[in-house]
């Protein structure tokens, strides 16, 4: 199973046809190779994942409340694409919560 990265904001409204519409289209790949797609919209706070498995298509949405994710750096692979390792993803889901930012609010919120 390969993770792109798709390299453009994306409009957190599109679903399931709007998104596969952009793998097919813009990326140019097949959604039914099993492969994940990945996108995130231009303000860095909400990820949404794209997935063909066998009964059909899963999308899996992520919104962040403080903070913004730092994508990570894959392999490029055109203009439109980035293939990511597993914990590229994992790192890129998880790097809002680790900035400095949300981490002082946390700190300031706990001492109320």
């Amino acid at each position: 199973m390969r993770y792109w990265l798709y390299n453009k904001p994306v409009n957190m409204r599109m679903g399931f046809n709007g998104l596969s519409g952009i793998v097919n289209n813009r990326m140019g790949m097949n959604m039914r190779r099993g492969d994940v797609f990945v996108f995130v919209n231009a303000a860095r706070n909400r990820m949404k994942i794209l997935h063909h498995e066998e009964s059909g298509l899963v999308l899996y949405a992520l919104r962040i409340e403080m903070g913004r994710m730092r994508l990570a750096l894959g392999d490029k692979t055109g203009d439109n694409s980035t293939q990511l390792a597993h914990a590229d993803l994992i790192s890129t889901a998880k790097s809002a919560m680790e900035s400095p930012y949300v981490r002082r609010m946390k700190m300031l919120s706990s001492s109320l």
